[in-house]
């Protein structure tokens, strides 16, 4: 993303306060380009990134279920999406609808996601056990409310190990704006220094149905709890300020180790409360309660969005009870707001007939910060019933955010490229890194295989090596894993003899139809074109093995092997570099994807092997706890498996050059292919032998 010139931030205290960016891009692009001054740029390697870190809670109460299916269609892929329900009615089951369609989205889309209402008995019971019962109500459940389900929401992220959370509401009625939402939250955290940050969105637009669509600027409540916000920080200074314009903002994120440090208001007080507890316990005018937060800062990030913001009205009485009235409460109960303050308040609620002339301003119940809950025992309170909280039913999650004991060493997993990687470009000898796949094997460091090799390619090299760890085929088509490798269970698509297999790829004989129709029909282009030249092109698939061998300068049996193609296919195209562009064009609207591969072109589904690696990581999580991954690759074909691991590696190619790739902790590695792998090797076990 791209965000127009950086405006001024007002400093409180450790509190830095931006003014709103407004977004111009919701995609700048991979390419780095250097920016105008002042213009903030995020690219998308960054942003994606974050979501990986990222969990997002989806609060609902009887929301429309079309509009609900909507929401989690805009939400990235690769965000942990919980979702809090607050549903109920005697007519039906609604929570059982909203499971079912959450399920059937996760199934169709490869995802997994939590679910769980928030009066669910083992959830109270978790939080009572895990002392804090400030959440629960006198029937022994979770309060209603949406501060209480945004608790919930917190806490469930920080199990999961996550770094942040992001909160959209369910009754958004366009998914490009819930998408754009999260690419905000995502671009505001890669962009700040404090560990300590909140992203605030502030909606361009609030569309309202008056005989016609009519797009206002901004809500009534925010536009008012932003005046009262703003006159209060003036009256800490001797300038006049207006730099809060997100006082309501719902759409907001923030770091995980900010969250749990707030104090939070019941009903639609939250938001704005949010606010007031970062300035009551950071801003310095009061004691300062955490000093390490106060050294290294609070920055709060407001953004504007393109996409209008468009949810059913609910009308004024909702707007003033329900939303004004408690968010200007906690502003008048703060510690820092003064008696001139406060009558201004109480004179704006008495306008707005949300009190009575001579009626006291109500106090808002407040909810201790999140670090009180003892993460330890709600893990252990709620693990047995983590499954029954996952969807789809056969996604298991294994709770990974409590801290663990520091004499626990880390497991080290590596993750390699075979072709130029661990085998020679040319020779497709692995010899140079024979004593390093050894020394790997003696410390019991898993090798995985990510290659566009076939399986059976993959396990010729395995058996060879007497590697047992799990494999990735055909550019990240599949995950194949050993039976009983791991000891817990884990979703998977389908059994084999030796092994489970989670699927990524479309089956080989359905690629080879669309393929099929999208080379004919480029074909017929350049045929009627003679001007453009000739053009060959030859498969994988319709090649002998002799053709193969003398074309590659595999082996017989390996040819053999290459050939046993079950998710993607393997081209060679000749002519013009405009023919071959056009080929290239056809496929890609044929909804395929082509990766260049020296003189080849493997052509797959639109899976990659960033995705692989990511779930089978997640595997390893779910078994091993505490992970450190290593990658080593050789071309621009490897960046997705690179920038999905902690460390990655780049070794030379045959030409003793790297390839460009802009990869955030790259480490580049002299050597070709198996030399440099075997260095890659030397390398992570001389810095990380004790890593914990």
């Amino acid at each position: 993303m791209r965000f127009e010139v950086v405006r001024q931030a007002d400093h409180l205290g450790s509190i830095s306060i931006c003014d709103v960016r407004r977004a111009l891009e919701l995609d700048s692009g991979s390419v780095i380009l250097k920016d105008d001054a002042g213009v903030q740029r995020a690219s998308r390697e960054a942003v994606a990134e974050i979501e990986q870190k990222m969990a997002i809670a989806l609060p609902i109460k009887n929301e429309d279920l079309k509009v609900f299916e909507g929401v989690l269609s805009g939400v990235p892929h690769d965000c942990l999406m919980i979702v809090v329900s607050n549903s109920g009615g005697e007519a039906a089951d609604i929570f059982k609808s909203e499971r079912d369609i959450l399920t059937r989205f996760c199934n169709i889309t490869k995802r997994q996601a939590l679910i769980v209402h928030q009066k669910d008995a083992a959830l109270a019971r978790a939080f009572s056990l895990a002392n804090y019962p400030d959440i629960i109500g006198d029937d022994g459940l979770i309060r209603h409310g949406k501060s209480e389900g945004m608790m919930i929401g917190i806490i469930l992220a920080a199990l999961m190990g996550k770094d942040y959370i992001g909160f959209v509401d369910t009754d958004n009625y366009i998914p490009g704006a819930v998408l754009e939402y999260v690419k905000h939250y995502a671009t505001g955290f890669s962009l700040v220094k404090s560990p300590y940050s909140m992203v605030r969105i502030m909606w361009r637009y609030k569309p309202k149905v008056m005989g016609e669509l009519y797009f206002k600027r901004w809500g009534r409540v925010s536009e008012i709890s932003n005046r009262f916000l703003n006159t209060l920080l003036s009256t800490k200074g001797k300038f006049e300020t207006e730099i809060i314009k997100t006082a309501n903002a719902g759409e907001h994120a923030m770091s995980l180790e900010l969250a749990q440090r707030l104090t939070y208001g019941s009903g639609y007080a939250v938001e704005t409360q949010e606010l007031i507890s970062i300035l009551e316990q950071f801003s310095g005018i009061s004691s300062v309660i955490d000093k390490e937060v106060a050294e290294r800062g609070v920055e709060i990030v407001q953004t504007e969005t393109i996409n209008p913001h468009l949810h059913a009205e609910r009308g004024d009485e909702h707007l003033f009870q329900e939303m004004l009235l408690p968010s200007l409460s906690v502003i008048y109960h703060s510690l820092l707001c003064e008696d001139a303050t406060k009558e201004l308040i109480r004179k704006q609620l008495v306008e707005m007939e949300c009190l009575k002339a001579d009626e006291p301003v109500p106090r808002v119940r407040l909810i201790p910060p999140p670090q009180n809950v003892n993460l330890p025992t709600f893990a252990e309170a709620i693990e047995g019933e983590v499954t029954r909280y996952t969807v789809p039913e056969k996604a298991v999650f294994r709770i990974t955010g409590v801290k663990r004991k520091r004499a626990e060493v880390a497991t080290k997993v590596v993750i390699t490229d075979l072709d130029g990687t661990l085998l020679h470009p040319l020779s497709y000898s692995y010899t140079a890194a024979l004593d390093a796949v050894r020394k790997l094997q003696a410390q019991e460091i898993p090798i995985v295989f990510c290659s566009a090799k076939t399986r059976v390619e993959q396990q010729f090299y395995r058996e060879e090596l007497s590697i047992t760890a799990p494999f990735i085929v055909e550019n990240g088509s599949a995950v194949y894993i050993p039976k009983d490798y791991f000891r817990l269970p884990f979703s998977y698509d389908k059994a084999l003899p030796d092994y489970l297999v989670i699927e990524f790829g479309i089956p080989y004989n359905e690629l080879r139809h669309r393929l099929s129709l999208a080379l004919d029909t480029a074909c017929r282009q350049i045929e009627a074109n003679p001007k453009l030249g000739d053009i060959f092109i030859n498969s994988f698939g319709d090649m002998s093995v002799e053709e193969i061998a003398k074309e590659t300068g595999l082996s017989l049996k390996l040819a053999a092997f290459a050939k046993q193609r079950e998710y993607s296919e393997t081209l060679k195209i000749q002519g013009s570099s405009r023919v071959v562009e056009m080929v290239l064009n056809e496929i890609k609207r044929a909804g395929l994807v082509s990766i260049r591969s020296g003189r080849f072109y493997e052509v797959t589904g639109g899976n990659d092997k960033g995705k692989a690696v990511r779930v089978l990581l997640e595997v390893y999580k779910l078994n091993y706890g505490n992970i450190i991954s290593f990658g080593i690759g050789d071309s621009m074909g490897d960046l997705p498996l690179l920038v999905s691991v902690d460390h990655p590696m780049l070794v030379q190619g045959a030409d003793k050059r790297w390839q460009k790739l802009d990869i955030r902790n790259l480490e580049r590695v002299k050597g070709i292919g198996p030399e440099g792998w075997s260095h890659a090797v030397e390398l992570m076990l001389s810095r990380f032998q004790y890593a914990i």
